[in-house]
């Protein structure tokens, strides 16, 4: 009972923050609700090394907690980031969370040049955490396509990378923390041998959020020196919570005096054969937001400003910047003493070798879920192609499309559509105009649409009945859809302006081969060092089983298992085994 009073007053004043200031960050000053009622949110990373080569792949996993490090409820959307020391963006990725976790990975490139990088992951709201804004790993890489910068040998602020003596199996004894035991068929395999593994829990790992890792423990050591960050953030900013999609938000501006206006209608375009389309009001403070809850696969989206040609003229629309800043870092340096050479060398070749079987070793990308147009079946759907084509959309709408017409010629056209139940057009929404798109962009100066090419029309639907969407009532909706399906309205107008938008990282199937049989991939060199990454590990009665394949690569592997289970522990646990070449 207690927890749905909670639930039903945080809705309320999530209702507050949408309805009156809708946008996802407003100062601390203006937030005149108790913000104590949001129950606190933070971020851990799990990663598969934190020391990577040019040429492999970042793994990692995120999770989304609460206060007692059980699944976060609150946030749908996470952010991980990897930044160097002067805070530039060598990647960002925007995920979906499902269950309380999600999980990317970076391709190291060659351009990315040896040093010490952080890896920080966050949700929008647990920006609003004095403590653990942001959680962070120190990521080094080590690029040997690259010269290094030259360091001096007695710097004090520096991270040395140096060699180390791999312990043998017997004396690296496995750690299985919180009663979690891994356990493989055998503890030495050959070269591409079958490995079994079973994990076993006396916990309740049920409902638990775990990443199983196999890796080859590297031959080296790493010697911090003072190498901390500040993972606090005090920007004076309440970041409201991504509760059903991200955030994008924005004020529309008077031109004249630079200040912000209310009551404007803002519409939004993620073009696409599923696009997303969005419309939003300004607020007293003259901001706007829409939230995504959708899936979408481009990076460039469109966003217009609604109203007559004056007010179009007249004002202008800028989008908030959602990136976090964490400053300059410049502690330390990467040094990489010679005795590593031989290493650096032989992982080298192993990358490259590994690299050029891109194509046939490469993870399957899962693909997302199609999203139905807002107004999904309604209306008549004319497909042009069934009818006699006409060179102009003018003709296209007299001779077939039945349900709507054009009235008036050059800037003075317009669209309008039949309702079948007012055909003497005498109803009170006959005199408002209809929502018209195109390849789900809004078209407001209708000489766009008139002007196109009919041939290169596939197909209109008309909704001939009135439509409210978002803040606006339309006297219904004409949507044209093109063969090409990339319409884009001309960015030389005031009105439109492109942004960019990245889309959520999907999720992915790794690759992991299976040598039970004789195939193509026995012919092909194999030079993993990551034997399985499996990020979303799903226990059964608190057991689990998987198998994979070792690789060409001989020496010792080490198993870890990380996460949070269902009631909030922490468990790392880990085991060892060997390949041999005999």
């Amino acid at each position: 009972m207690g927890r749905l009073i909670m639930t039903k007053k945080l809705a309320f004043i999530l209702f507050i923050f949408l309805g009156i200031t809708v946008t996802a960050q407003i100062p601390t000053e203006n937030v005149s609700e108790d913000i104590g009622v949001f129950p606190n949110e933070k971020v851990e990373l799990s990663i598969n090394s934190n020391v990577v080569l040019a040429g492999e792949l970042l793994q990692y996993k995120a999770f989304s907690l609460n206060v007692s490090n059980t699944k976060s409820d609150l946030s749908k959307v996470l952010y991980v980031s990897m930044r160097n020391d002067a805070d530039s963006i060598v990647f960002n990725h925007k995920l979906k969370i499902k269950n309380g976790t999600a999980s990317g990975d970076f391709f190291i490139p060659s351009t990315l040049k040896t040093g010490i990088y952080r890896l920080i992951g966050y949700t929008n709201f647990s920006r609003n955490n004095t403590q653990d804004a942001f959680t962070l790993k120190n990521i080094y890489v080590v690029n040997t396509f690259l010269k290094n910068e030259s360091v001096s040998k007695n710097r004090k602020d520096s991270v040395v990378i140096k060699s180390k003596e791999i312990l043998s199996l017997k004396q690296n004894q496995s750690v299985q923390l919180d009663k979690i035991a891994i356990a493989t068929d055998k503890k030495t395999y050959g070269l591409r041998e079958k490995v079994t593994l079973n994990l076993k829990s006396t916990l309740d790992t049920n409902d638990g959020n775990f990443v199983l890792s196999v890796r080859k423990i590297n031959p080296i050591s790493i010697s911090d020196y003072n190498l901390k960050s500040n993972n606090n953030t005090h920007s004076g900013l309440f970041f409201i919570p991504e509760l059903r999609g991200e955030l994008l938000s924005g004020v529309v501006i008077a031109k004249e005096n630079n200040l912000p206006v209310a009551n404007k209608v803002v519409s939004l375009t993620i073009p696409g054969k599923d696009y997303v389309f969005k419309m939003a009001k300004t607020n007293a403070n003259g901001q706007f937001f829409f939230s995504i809850s959708e899936n979408y696969d481009v990076e460039k989206s469109i966003v217009q400003l609604n109203g007559t040609k004056s007010e179009l003229d007249a004002f202008s629309v800028q989008i908030d910047d959602k990136n976090l800043k964490i400053g300059e870092d410049k502690a330390a340096f990467l040094k990489l003493n010679s005795d590593i050479k031989e290493w650096l060398n032989e992982r080298s070749v192993q990358l490259q070798i590994e690299n050029a079987y891109f194509d046939t070793k490469k993870d399957s990308i899962l693909p997302n879920t199609v999203t139905p147009p807002f107004y999904k079946d309604l209306g008549t759907l004319f497909l042009l192609d069934d009818y006699t084509r006409f060179p102009s959309v003018k003709e296209t709408f007299v001779e077939i499309v039945a349900l709507a017409a054009i009235r008036g010629s050059g800037a003075d056209a317009k669209f309008i559509v039949n309702n079948e139940y007012d055909p003497n057009n005498i109803a009170k929404f006959y005199n408002i105009d209809p929502l018209v798109l195109m390849d789900g962009m809004q078209i407001q100066d209708n000489e766009e649409l008139i002007n196109y090419n009919a041939r290169d029309i596939n197909s209109v639907r008309v909704v001939s009945e009135p439509y409210r969407y978002g803040p606006k009532l339309y006297s219904g909706i004409i949507a044209v859809e093109t063969k090409s399906g990339d319409f884009k309205p001309r960015l030389t107008k005031n009105y439109v302006e492109e942004l960019n938008l990245a889309p959520a990282v999907k999720e992915k199937s790794y690759f992991s081969p299976d040598y039970s049989q004789m195939s193509t991939l026995s012919r092909i060199p194999d030079y993993r060092v990551q034997l399985l990454w499996h990020p979303d590990i799903q226990f059964e009665n608190n057991q689990f089983s998987k198998s994979f394949y070792t690789s060409d690569v001989a020496g010792d592997f080490e198993i870890t298992l990380e996460g949070f289970s269902s009631n909030g522990t922490f468990i790392s646990s880990r085991t060892y085994f060997s390949v041999s070449e005999n």
